[in-house]
């Protein structure tokens, strides 16, 4: 039987995602400047494709997210998961931090329809782990070509190769986490040590948990290997449509690119925007696409406008479409309160 929702966590969750929505008007407002400037000197006749791939990549972001939740045995509807699917991602991708905005929101709205905090951990982690793939496909084709088109400097290639395998090494370390139950039980094992002697708190119950869910959600995937066949082709069509994307900025500003040179600044830039921590690798993201680009060739004041244009569309529009969507989970978190309270006095 599913607990029912309090009034009060009910307006806990509503004040969060207040809070995240104002904290993402604030980042809008500090990129908007910019953001209408490149507006203005683009050819208006593309931008609409640009938002095409937008759209197509952020519907298999959401759908991924969904399938990955019915994997681990989420019972919501394929709509509510795939619109939290889209609100997370979004702020996820305007504020960045780990992921962490995106994830609170899932999982405050995501517990009130009773969903388990296991389930939805698990689910969200092995969503990440499938989109992460996407990235890791185009990290090596970046710096393969930015190191044949343009040979750095010794120190430089050895600390970009360096870079390069221990983000390989983490990706295999995180695949074998997943599928190998013995291994993923010995991390959490020394996981719990470690949290038990910082916060003085036995969570040994709360990560077997996880650590059964974890294996029952890898045994679905394994007897239904459609699934995550179906996730891993959102995930290529996701990061296929956010590549077209930008090539679409860049062809709107009237310097269409080569595919090399387009992989080599997209892969490069957004990853130095998501290790910066900032929102949204806010400044970092563009200031690197721009120099990356700019060394490959691209007159460096349209690589700037073009990444400018591209977090404009990629970004800030999907950002106020998706207030709608906020609206609309408030709203109905509202009655969901009101009902609650009317049965509760009755």
């Amino acid at each position: 039987m599913t607990e029912q929702p309090k009034p009060g966590r009910q307006r806990l969750v509503i004040g969060i995602v207040v809070a995240l929505v104002i904290i993402g008007l604030l980042v809008l407002v500090l990129d908007w400047r910019d953001a209408r400037k490149v507006l203005g000197e683009a050819d208006w006749r593309l931008v609409p494709a640009a938002l095409l791939f937008t759209a197509i990549s952020y519907a298999c972001l959401s759908f991924g997210f969904a399938t990955a939740n019915h994997i681990f045995g989420v019972h919501m509807s394929w709509l509510d998961l795939s619109e939290i699917g889209f609100v997370s991602s979004v702020l996820n991708h305007l504020l960045s931090a780990g992921g962490a905005a995106g994830y609170s929101v899932r999982l405050l709205l995501m517990r009130e329809q009773g969903a388990v905090l296991q389930d939805i951990v698990a689910a969200s982690l092995f969503n990440s782990y499938l989109d992460s793939l996407g990235m890791l496909a185009l990290l090596p084709i970046g710096l393969g070509y930015l190191l044949a088109r343009h040979p750095l400097s010794p120190g430089t290639t050895v600390a970009v190769g360096i870079a390069a395998l221990l983000l390989i090494i983490l990706f295999f370390l995180a695949t074998a986490m997943v599928l190998v139950h013995p291994l993923r039980s010995s991390v959490l094992r020394n996981l719990e040590k470690v949290a038990r002697r910082l916060t003085h708190h036995d969570l040994t119950h709360a990560l077997d948990e996880f650590d059964a869910t974890m294996s029952r959600g890898v045994g679905v995937a394994r007897t239904r290997p459609l699934l995550p066949a179906l996730m891993i082709a959102l995930v290529l069509t996701d990061w296929s449509a956010c590549v077209a994307a930008l090539w679409v900025c860049f062809h709107a500003l009237g310097n269409p690119i080569s595919l090399g040179v387009l992989l080599t600044g997209f892969t490069l830039g957004v990853t130095a925007g998501v290790l910066s921590m900032l929102p949204g690798g806010l400044g970092v993201q563009e200031s690197s696409m721009a120099g990356l680009y700019s060394l490959l060739g691209v007159p460096f004041h349209r690589a700037v406008l073009a990444s400018i244009l591209f977090r404009v569309v990629y970004y800030l529009i999907p950002y106020l479409v998706s207030l709608g969507f906020y609206w609309w989970l408030l709203r109905r978190l509202g009655h969901a309160t009101a009902e609650t309270s009317a049965l509760t006095e009755s």
